[in-house]
C-alpha cells in the first residue's frame, strides 16, 4: 500500500515538470489576447457611449462608467502575469503593497457588481414607473449614489486592511477572516446577484405585458378602421417632431379618390396629428427599446453570475486545499480561472454588438459621427420614407393622374 503511494507520488512528480511550462505558455497567451482584444474593446466603448446622446440619459452613463471600470479591471489582472513570467508575488512585496492591492481589487469587485445592480435598477424604474424615472433616474443622482456607495466600500477596506492583516500579508485572527468572508459573500456576490435578477425579471414581465396589450390594442384598432367609413379623402400617417415646424406625412394610395381631393381643412389637420395609428407606433417602438435594453443587460449579466460563484469556489480551493497549496500545476490552474473573470471586461463590447441590435446601431452611428460631423447619413431607396422626416413639405406618392405627382405645402393645406 506505501509502495502503491510512493509510486503515485512519484508519477506526479514526474508529470509537474511537463505541463508546467505548457501552463505558463497558455496563461502568458491569454493574458495578451485578453490586453490587445480587451483594451481595444474598452476604447470602443467609450466611443459608443460618450456620446451626447447616451451621455445625458442615466443607463448610458452607467455603461461608460462599466467601460472605465473594464480598463482598471483589464489592468489588475497584470498581477498575475507578473507572477506566472517572472514569479513574483505582488502581494508578499511589503506589507504597503499588500494593502493597496488588496484595496484595489476591493474596490474593482464592488464597482463591478454594483454597477450592475444601477443599470438593472435603473431599467426597472424606468419600464415600471417611467413617469417617475424623469425625476428619479437621472445622471447626477446616479454619480452621486456611486460616489458615496464607493466611498463607504473605501472606508471598510481600509478599516480591514489596517486592523486584519499582519506583517506577512495574511489574517491575523480568525475572527478577521470570518468577517471577510462574510462581507464579500452578501455585498459583493449574494446582494447584488438577488437584486439584478429582481429587476430583470420584473423588467422582462412588465415588458412581455406591454408587447401584448400593444398587438391586442393594435388588432383592436385595425378591426374597427376596417369596419368604420372614414369621410377623409385619404389616409395620413403624420411624424411629427416637436423641435421644428416640420411635419412629415406619408399617404397611402388607396385613400386616394380623384386629384381634387388633396385639400385639406383645419379640422381633419387636428385629427391625424393625433392618429391613433401613429401612438401604436411609438407604443411598438418603446417596446422594441425595451425589450433590446432587457437583452443587453441580460448578456453581461449572465455570464456575470456564472462568473462570479466559479471565481469564487476557485477562491475557497486556493485558500483552503492543502493540494492546492502544494501543487504548482493546480495553482496556475486556478490562475486561469481568475482570468476568466476579466474575460468579461475583455469580451463586453464584442458580445454586445453581436447580440444586442441597439448597441450596434449605436456604435454605427457613433462611428459615423466622429467620421463625417454632423453630415447626414445617406438613405437608400428602401428607406426613403424616414428620410422625409427632414422636408418641411407633404410629399404625396403615387397620386398619379397623367403620371405626374402631387406636392402640398403645409402652409397651403392649413390655408384650404
Amino acid at each position: 500500500m506505501m509502495n502503491f503511494g510512493m509510486n503515485n507520488t512519484t508519477t506526479a512528480a514526474l508529470l509537474i515538470p511537463v505541463h508546467i511550462p505548457g501552463l505558463r505558455l497558455l496563461i502568458v497567451f491569454t493574458c495578451i489576447i485578453l490586453y490587445l482584444f480587451g483594451y481595444t474593446g474598452c476604447l470602443l466603448s467609450i466611443i459608443t457611449f460618450s456620446s451626447k446622446k447616451l451621455r445625458r440619459h442615466s443607463t448610458g452613463f452607467l455603461f461608460l462608467i462599466m467601460a472605465f471600470v473594464d480598463i482598471l479591471n483589464l489592468f489588475a489582472s497584470l498581477q498575475y502575469f507578473i507572477d506566472v513570467i517572472y514569479q513574483i508575488n505582488v502581494f508578499t512585496l511589503s506589507i504597503h503593497w499588500c494593502r493597496f492591492f488588496t484595496i484595489f481589487n476591493y474596490e474593482l469587485y464592488f464597482g463591478f457588481s454594483w454597477i450592475f445592480v444601477f443599470i438593472a435598477v435603473d431599467r426597472w424604474i424606468k419600464v415600471e414607473w417611467p413617469t417617475k424615472s424623469q425625476t428619479l433616474c437621472t445622471r447626477r443622482k446616479f454619480i452621486y449614489l456611486c460616489l458615496i456607495t464607493i466611498c463607504c466600500s473605501l472606508l471598510q477596506n481600509i478599516i480591514y486592511t489596517l486592523l486584519c492583516f499582519n506583517n506577512d500579508c495574511g489574517q491575523k485572527n480568525l475572527i478577521c477572516e470570518i468577517f471577510i468572508h462574510i462581507m464579500y459573500i452578501t455585498l459583493y456576490m449574494t446582494v447584488p446577484i438577488a437584486i439584478i435578477l429582481i429587476s430583470i425579471c420584473r423588467t422582462c414581465m412588465i415588458t412581455i405585458k406591454l408587447k401584448k396589450r400593444f398587438r391586442t390594442s393594435s388588432s383592436n384598432n385595425h378591426q374597427q378602421q376596417q369596419h368604420t367609413d372614414v369621410p377623409v379623402p385619404f389616409k395620413l400617417e403624420t411624424l411629427v417632431h416637436c423641435n421644428s415646424t416640420s411635419i412629415t406625412t406619408r399617404i397611402s394610395n388607396s385613400f386616394v379618390s380623384s386629384p381634387s381631393s388633396t385639400t385639406i381643412n383645419n379640422t381633419n389637420y387636428s385629427q391625424f396629428i393625433t392618429s391613433p395609428n401613429r401612438l401604436a407606433q411609438i407604443r411598438r417602438r418603446r417596446s422594441r427599446l425595451d425589450a433590446q435594453m432587457v437583452i443587453l443587460i441580460s448578456i453581461n449579466v449572465a455570464p456575470f453570475i456564472l462568473v462570479h460563484i466559479i471565481t469564487e469556489i476557485a477562491y475557497l480551493f486556493e485558500k483552503y486545499s492543502t493540494f492546492v497549496a502544494q501543487s504548482t500545476v493546480a495553482k496556475l490552474i486556478i490562475i486561469l480561472i481568475y482570468l476568466s473573470w476579466y474575460l468579461i471586461s475583455a469580451t463586453r463590447f464584442y458580445t454586445n454588438c453581436l447580440l444586442s441590435r441597439i448597441y450596434r446601431e449605436e456604435f454605427k452611428n457613433r462611428l459615423y459621427t466622429l467620421r463625417y460631423g454632423c453630415k447626414p447619413r445617406s438613405r437608400s431607396n428602401g428607406r426613403s420614407s424616414s428620410s422625409r422626416r427632414h422636408s418641411s413639405r407633404y410629399y404625396i406618392g403615387s397620386m398619379v393622374n397623367g403620371g405626374e405627382s402631387t406636392t402640398i405645402n403645409i402652409k397651403s393645406m392649413v390655408m384650404t
